[in-house]
């Protein structure tokens, strides 16, 4: 806590600099006429600009996106700095934090902590969300709980993504990007009307990259690990049905084929060995080192994914008054299979995967009063069902193979609404009801186990969350919030290899949470810089947390827990400068404590010692289970500073028929512990990545040339490290991010 108090005062200190700073001669003589753009967002389900809404939320724009290289899902972590992405062999088990809280979870029953949204309509499970950001117009990240508008899968935030819609005139784009690491990609847009009342946009992709881990082994699959290749398309129409009625409908189609993810070995114990498994067989010919990028197996790793979406929106006008209905329909189907042998021993084969679909079908009516200074709501129902199928198998060793599915149907009313106190202040009061059914059934397919006959389970729970709190605008440029809002995220089942009739009998508890917030929202120096800071409280009780633990014949399994309080606090800074018409910067920093206040019979990791503090729950019963305390300690992936730089500066070549443009980024994370668990062989060390991009651009936006260089400095990093129980002595294995070498490429884009 020591630390963290230090970096919370630096962070002022730097804080108090950049007013400084911005408030320079320099920057105050500036043209009067010059402003940063203005951003919409829909963060509370309503229009309005990202400086009058009293919610923890950062924006970003299709230009800003460009700028920065931003392609994929993953890549928002580049600009946002409460954001982390945890890296898993299987994306289902890849966690989305913010402000340090994520699901990590091996079973399909178990929902996200942070919502991800795609033109009104929900991703059901964070594996879907990790597809290309292709034609989007603004990403919106809210930090925070947001369970009172958005539903019980936004315990801590939502990140809103809102893709572009056809406009009035032709018009069209078309982009190639290469890479030294053998990259290709192509995506294209046309947009126009095909009338006085409907517009059309259609957009698709398609990319291609070789894998960038070696495989030493004999292997008949690949020698290359970790490639790629992506495609998809989608099509957005937009119709003035009448002078009071419009309709939006939305059909897309996403497909990612991977031999993925291969997890090269970090450290191996001489001697080690894996179910008799010799470390001269899994290991031989690699030297493990937090370099090492290389592996030896003859099994494949298969990550392959369709995901598909189809929506309708109609929006109804009655006087001032929109009704909006908003019907969603997305499937995501995601075949897995992962080489766990670590041998091309031909002899020894240890295959384990299979195949996931999950099924979202959701149901939004609401009713939006206009905007007003003294009164203003949103109020509306949601309904969704969502299906989860799973088939898992793994052999001949360690045998597992069964069926499972998790279902559930939620119902719930929302409002929200704004009141005008006076001419400068404004309270918000929000609250949502929901009720949600789940059900189970788990059939395993291995004779004489407790569910070889089948089993199943069913629940209910009916759960209020809100929030209140109040905005004060000092003048238009300076607006103050604060209040408290309650998160919540519903019961689960565990469907995984250890799934009893017990586990079906007893689901894994709601997770409740209490969040106290209390930021500014600046725009000074006549427009020119925008200046935004939130400090904040989280308490989470119930979290919900996957570890490994032994059953009852001693065998080590994967189980989802509650444990028992966590909580997370610190501060955030958003600033954006406009220097001149020609450089804008963006400086983001998350300063945050995300620790367990409670959890005494927590887990070991595999191999803790007595003297690491693992022992018997009952130190008078040695016989007992062994249990560790892990209250005070740092929750996984959850960074104590994190922060990023961003500069694009334009420069006029008047004597030439193109400008000049250069564009860079800087982003720096302090050091982390990927294991819940705490251990220490799991740390991956503090590290920062540049990256920079030149080129030239016509001032009529006709075309693009992009030279760019990522990972400037070639830092190597890697954004998961595993330790094993199923080894004999520890073994570490990691996720090693395309990111983690320095590359560099060319992107050409024409407008038309």
């Amino acid at each position: 806590m020591d630390t963290f108090k230090t970096l919370q005062g630096a962070a002022l200190t730097a804080l108090s600099a950049l007013v400084l700073l911005h408030s320079a001669p320099a920057l105050a003589q500036q043209d009067g006429g010059l402003a940063i753009e203005e951003i919409t967002v829909t963060a509370q389900k309503r229009a309005e600009s990202v400086q009058d809404v009293p919610v923890a939320v950062t924006a970003y724009n299709s230009e800003m996106l460009e700028n920065q290289g931003i392609q994929t899902f993953s890549d928002l972590t580049k600009m946002a700095p409460s954001l982390t992405i945890q890296d898993a062999a299987n994306k289902n088990e890849a966690p989305i934090s913010l402000r340090g809280i994520g699901t990590y979870s091996f079973s399909i029953g178990t929902e996200p902590s942070v919502l991800v949204i795609v033109d009104d309509v929900p991703i059901a499970r964070s594996g879907g969300a990790f597809t290309n950001l292709v034609d989007i117009e603004r990403v919106e990240v809210l930090r925070g709980p947001q369970s009172t508008l958005f539903g019980k899968n936004a315990s801590a935030g939502v990140i809103n993504i809102v893709t572009k819609s056809p406009g009035n005139e032709l018009e069209g784009s078309v982009e190639l990007l290469a890479t030294d690491d053998e990259e290709m990609r192509l995506s294209a847009a046309l947009s126009g009307p095909l009338s006085d009342t409907v517009g059309l946009r259609v957009s698709g992709y398609y990319g291609d990259r070789d894998g960038y881990i070696d495989n030493i082994g004999n292997s008949p699959v690949s020698t290359e690990f970790n490639n790629s290749e992506v495609y998809g398309a989608r099509a957005k129409l937009v119709a003035d049905l009448s002078d009071r009625v419009y309709a939006t409908f939305i059909a897309e189609y996403n497909e990612v084929s991977e031999d993925c993810c291969a997890a090269p070995y970090r450290f191996v114990t001489p001697g080690a060995s894996f179910f008799g498994i010799p470390d001269t067989a899994f290991a031989a010919g690699i030297t493990p080192s937090e370099e090492n990028r290389t592996v030896r197996v003859n099994g494949p790793f298969v990550s392959d994914s369709t995901d598909w979406l189809a929506s309708a929106k109609f929006d109804f006008e009655f006087g001032d008054h929109t009704f909006s209905s908003i019907t969603g329909y997305r499937e995501w189907e995601y075949d897995w299979l992962l080489d766990v042998d670590n041998t091309d021993d031909p002899n020894i084969v240890i295959n384990q995967g299979g195949p996931y679909v999950t099924e979202l079908l959701t149901q939004e009516f609401r009713l939006t009063s206009p905007g007003s200074e003294t009164f203003e709501y949103v109020a509306g129902l949601f309904y969704g069902e969502t299906n989860n199928d799973r088939r898992f198998s793994r052999g001949p060793i360690a045998l597992s193979d069964w069926f499972g599915t998790a279902d559930s149907k939620s119902i719930s009313a929302f409002g929200q609404a704004t009141w005008g106190l006076s001419d400068n202040w404004s309270l918000i009061t929000g609250l949502r009801v929901q009720n949600e059914e789940i059900s189970t059934t788990f059939d395993d397919f291995q004779a004489g186990r407790s569910c070889s006959a089948g089993c199943a389970g069913s629940d209910d729970e009916t759960a209020t969350t809100g929030r209140l709190s109040l905005q004060y605008f000092a003048n238009d440029d300076l607006m103050w919030f604060g209040g408290y809002s309650r998160g919540y995220k519903g019961q689960t089942y565990d469907v995984t290899s250890s799934f009893t009739q017990a586990t079906a009998d007893n689901p894994v508890r709601a997770e409740e949470s209490d969040s106290f917030e209390f930021g500014v929202k600046s725009t000074l120096l006549d427009g020119r810089l925008q200046l935004n800071a939130t400090a904040f409280y989280s308490d989470y009780t119930d979290f919900q947390a996957q570890s490994l633990v032994a059953d009852p014949s001693g065998a080590l399994v994967f189980q989802l827990n509650n444990v028992g309080e966590l909580e997370t606090q610190g501060l955030e800074i958003d600033a954006v400068a406009l220097f001149s018409e020609n450089f804008q910067a963006t400086i983001g920093l998350a300063l945050i404590d995300a620790t367990i206040k409670e959890f005494s019979g927590a887990d070991c990791y595999p191999f803790q010692t007595v003297a690491e503090g693992c022992g018997p729950v009952d130190p008078n019963d040695p016989s007992s289970p062994d249990a560790q305390d892990l209250s005070g300690k740092d929750l996984a992936n959850s960074p104590d500073l994190k922060f990023n730089i961003a500069g694009d500066w334009t420069i006029p070549l008047d004597s030439l028929p193109f400008d000049g443009f250069v564009n860079f980024s800087y982003q720096w994370q302090d050091d982390v512990n990927f294991d819940l668990l705490q251990n220490p062989a799991t740390v991956q060390d503090s590290y920062g990545i540049f990256n920079l991009s030149l080129g030239i651009n016509d001032p009529d936006l006709r075309y693009r040339v992009t030279l760019f260089m990522n990972n400037v400095s070639d830092e190597k990093y890697v954004t998961s490290i595993t330790s094993s129980g199923f080894y004999s002595a520890p073994v570490l294995s990691q996720q090693v991010p395309r990111g983690a070498e320095r590359y560099a490429g060319l992107r050409l884009k024409f407008n038309f």
